[in-house]
């Protein structure tokens, strides 16, 4: 395998006189059978090597996660005076790839368990309270659990249990994120996850009662919550500049065409399956990320165009039958996390520049769109998958007087 890789003689003789050597060719046989690209694989293969220089691996060992994190610290030192590197912390990271699917893949990857903190069957039940008693979406009881949990976690430096908690302590973290990383819509909201466990924490008598009632959050002006989006222009802009025909090219088009024409959350997009597309009856289903349900919605052309050729020239051939995946192996299908950085990226270089740069700001865009041709809270909430018109009523304050404009709406229209 090493001769079809590498090409220059010296090269050909380092990797064969390195240790280790039958482990490192089943791996890249293990990455190449699961259709990893020749350049990756010659990238794989040489880190491989620094892997084994760092970590001293005379054989393939037990190595501990710590070890090897440690390893890529130092591996990125190495290279912040290396002008061929593109940046360390990169290199670093990819370093810590390699050799943690390296040693995962021979079973060699230990890592120490974590001992449970005191707080965590609090939480989980907290969870099953919000999901079996209160119904609240599966995103809605992650983020209260998560506030929840950062709060819990900062306590413990504090507070051996919940029992000696006081509401000072609450009063205490909130001005302490508010002040360091939060702003006050966050600090808003973590208040309001706080207020709800511990009303189910006194429910339970965990802690002391009157803590939940106390729980006070900051005020919220009548404009902060404007939406801080691009215009439609440039929304436009930003669809009609996604040039070439390459994979990545292919997929943001698909991806963004989405976001603004639909308004989808990114959860929505990152759920949607082959099987949600019927193209006989040219209708798709989204399932909603907080009001639940799924929703069909008319496949407008030059989206259905997008998406159909993303599929038939860039998709990857993998057995994931979400609609999109990553172009590089291991296929899976693409996170939230990865489509705002797409959006974030497409937005910056199309010279778009707004406060909010991830796939939200699109479905601002495509709210604040609506509204101005004419159509009402209703039906913009309708297609925005919005449980009440008091969601969608935030973009009434970007111009009240389009609400009195009627005015026949085509989706196809929008691009």
């Amino acid at each position: 395998m090493l001769d079809t890789l590498l090409e220059l003689p010296f090269a050909l003789n380092r990797h064969r006189d390195a240790p280790l050597l039958e482990e490192r060719l089943a791996f890249l046989k293990y990455l190449q059978e699961r259709g990893t690209s020749r350049v990756a694989l010659r990238n794989v293969s040489g880190q491989m090597l620094h892997v084994i220089d760092l970590l001293k691996l005379k054989t393939l060992r037990d190595v501990e996660l710590g070890e090897v994190k440690e390893a890529a610290r130092r591996w990125g030192e190495q290279q912040r005076a290396n002008a061929k590197a593109r940046s360390y912390v990169r290199t670093q990271s990819y370093f810590e790839y390699v050799a943690k699917n390296w040693l995962r893949f021979a079973g060699r990857l230990k890592s120490t368990p974590t001992p449970r903190p005191w707080f965590t069957d609090h939480l989980e039940d907290f969870a099953r309270w919000m999901t079996e008693e209160q119904g609240l979406s599966p995103l809605s009881v992650r983020s209260h659990q998560w506030k929840a949990s950062r709060f819990l976690t900062w306590l413990a430096g504090k507070h051996p249990s919940l029992a000696s908690v006081r509401l000072q302590d609450v009063d205490e973290f909130l001005i302490l994120q508010g002040s360091t990383r939060w702003n006050r819509t966050s600090v808003t909201v973590a208040a309001q996850a706080l207020r709800s466990f511990f009303r189910h924490a006194e429910r339970r008598g965990w802690c002391k009662c009157g803590i939940a009632e106390g729980i006070a959050a900051p005020r919220r002006y009548v404009h902060e919550g404007l939406p801080e989006g691009p215009t439609w222009t440039e929304v436009q802009r930003l669809l009609a500049g996604i040039q070439g025909k390459s994979a990545s090219a292919l997929r943001a088009r698909a991806i963004l065409s989405l976001f603004a024409i639909y308004g989808l959350r990114s959860g929505e997009v990152s759920r949607l399956l082959l099987s949600d597309f019927d193209w006989s009856a040219e209708t798709f289903a989204v399932t909603h990320s907080k009001r639940g349900g799924t929703q069909r919605y008319p496949l407008q052309n030059e989206v259905g165009e997008a998406i159909l050729e993303y599929i038939t020239k860039a998709r990857p051939r993998t057995d994931c039958r979400h609609l999109f995946v990553t172009l590089h192996m291991p296929h899976r299908r693409v996170e939230t996390s990865s489509l705002w950085r797409l959006t974030s990226h497409r937005l910056k270089a199309a010279g778009i520049l707004c406060r909010r740069n991830g796939p939200h700001s699109l479905r601002h865009a495509c709210a604040t769109h609506l509204l101005q041709e004419g159509l009402s809270l209703k039906e913009i909430g309708d297609l925005l998958g919005h449980r009440s018109a008091m969601s969608t009523g935030i973009y009434a304050k970007v111009d009240i007087t389009m609400l009195r404009r009627v005015a026949d709406f085509d989706l196809g229209g929008l691009l």
